[in-house]
């Protein structure tokens, strides 16, 4: 099973965190330029004051007898100037018990200049007593951390007031540019899901988001334009659907009266006996007035019932489009099948059997599945079947009605053929080519289909699968 996706936070909350943290980023960087730019200003600046303080003592020693020298030393030292030196020159030569005489000292002697250098957090000045060449040289340290000190309070204030300064104009150009022209072209676009094509997506926005509301606006017209195409085919579609289902039941009507044709053909013939013998009976009690004809009546009686029974059967056929649908008993349904084609002249010398179907039902409508049995009775007369038997089982959640026939079959080239419509294998006259396709629209109607399975010489098998 696949992990659930992850959900994002909204928009404006990352918006709102990328900013933060680009402005903690900004004013990190800002913070620390600013503070080594502070550093180095206030770093020349303690130079520049030690160098100055250097002078000072220089003068106050050069003022001084060197038996003072002590003193001005102990006095500036109190007042804060720690590391404070003074070395006698004679003869350009530095003596005294000052401390170690360095680079700095002798470069200063030699050159009649003050000399400084940062040496860690204090600043180290030499300066020369005198003016032209120098008779002493002072040296001194002042600490720098006392001027860093105050930096790191102006440090912090800048920072913190960058950062309110980025924070609240980004978030206002942020919001203004970015989330709220996104947020109105996402309700324009729920709007459109929902159907509503014909919204107004606002464009007051950047570039590149007025673009997005443009292309959005224009896609809402097309879906627009989309559905009303789509309205009217599918009306067209639902108007031709309506004129092929009247074009099928046309066609199953008169596939209907051309098999009622045929039963005609061979009912005339069927109704000629009956009618001589009724005939004859008349006569016979027309020249016999006085005589007991109850018998001759009786029998005259007995040809009528057959022929309003052949009647019957032909007109209840005929009826037969009416029906609803409705629970269909096959072995009624094969009974009667069997009773519309029984008296037909091409049925004479053929033996119909019915296999008990134990009570099986199906839902559909029993006109049009009785016009499919009498079809494929029909044709298995044509096709010079002696034997016809009908039967009908259940095959798992499927009801198979069977109508199989010993006749002369169908060649394999005909059966891939065989249900489209006008297509037959009998001489031009005999036939319309519609009663298998038409059988097959009514079973496929019914949800089922038929499956044929013949061998030339030995006869047919079609089976209606219903399910």
């Amino acid at each position: 099973m696949a992990p659930a996706p992850r959900r994002r936070a909204a928009l404006w909350v990352e918006i709102g965190v990328n900013l933060a943290l680009l402005t903690v980023a900004v004013s990190v960087l800002d913070a620390g330029i600013f503070w080594l730019a502070t550093r180095y200003v206030l770093q020349e600046a303690s130079v520049d004051l030690a160098e100055s303080a250097a002078i000072v003592v220089a003068a106050e020693v050069d003022a001084a007898p060197p038996e003072q020298w002590a003193l001005i030393v102990e006095k500036n030292r109190e007042s804060g100037l720690h590391g404070l030196a003074i070395w006698s020159v004679r003869d350009g030569a530095v003596v005294g018990d000052a401390g170690e005489v360095d680079q700095l000292v002798k470069r200063t002697v030699a050159t009649h200049a003050v000399y400084s250098e940062v040496d860690g957090d204090s600043v180290r000045v030499v300066a020369p007593v005198g003016s032209g060449r120098p008779s002493a040289v002072v040296s001194l340290r002042y600490p720098l951390a006392r001027v860093e000190r105050p930096a790191w309070g102006v440090v912090v204030g800048h920072t913190l007031f960058a950062s309110l300064v980025i924070g609240v104009f980004g978030w206002v150009l942020f919001r203004r540019n970015v989330v709220e022209p996104i947020q109105r072209i996402s309700d324009a676009t729920v709007r459109i899901a929902a159907g509503e094509f014909s919204t107004q997506v606002p464009d007051d926005a950047p570039k590149e988001l007025a673009e997005l509301a443009a292309a959005l606006a224009e896609m809402g017209k097309a879906l627009a334009s989309y559905q009303a195409r789509t309205a009217d085919q599918l009306a067209s579609l639902a108007d031709a659907n309506t004129e092929l289902r009247r074009a099928q039941d046309l066609l199953v009507r008169s596939e209907k009266l051309a098999v009622v044709g045929r039963l005609l053909a061979g009912l005339a013939h069927e109704l000629g006996n009956p009618l001589a013998a009724v005939r004859g009976y008349m006569e016979l009690v027309v020249a016999t007035p006085g005589a007991d004809n109850g018998e001759i009546l009786r029998r005259a009686q007995v040809e009528v019932e057959r022929m309003h029974h052949l009647l019957r059967s032909l007109l209840d056929y005929a009826r037969g489009d009416e029906s609803e649908p409705g629970a269909v008993e096959l072995d009624e349904l094969m009974a009667e099948a069997v009773r519309t084609v029984q008296h037909q002249v091409a049925f004479r010398g053929v033996t119909v059997s019915i296999a008990a179907g134990d009570e099986l039902s199906v839902v559909g409508e029993a006109a049009k599945l009785h016009q499919v049995l009498v079809n494929l009775l029909l044709n298995a007369a044509a096709a010079g079947a002696r034997t016809v038997s009908l039967s009908a089982s259940r095959v798992g959640r499927a009801v198979h009605l069977i109508v199989e026939d010993d006749g002369e079959g169908i060649s394999a080239d005909h059966l891939p053929r065989l249900f489209e419509p006008f297509f037959s294998t009998r001489p031009p006259g005999q036939g319309t080519g519609l009663g298998l396709a038409t059988a097959l629209r009514i079973i496929e109607q019914h949800g089922g289909r038929i499956e044929v399975s013949s061998v030339v010489g030995k006869g047919s098998r079609f089976v209606c699968v219903l399910t």
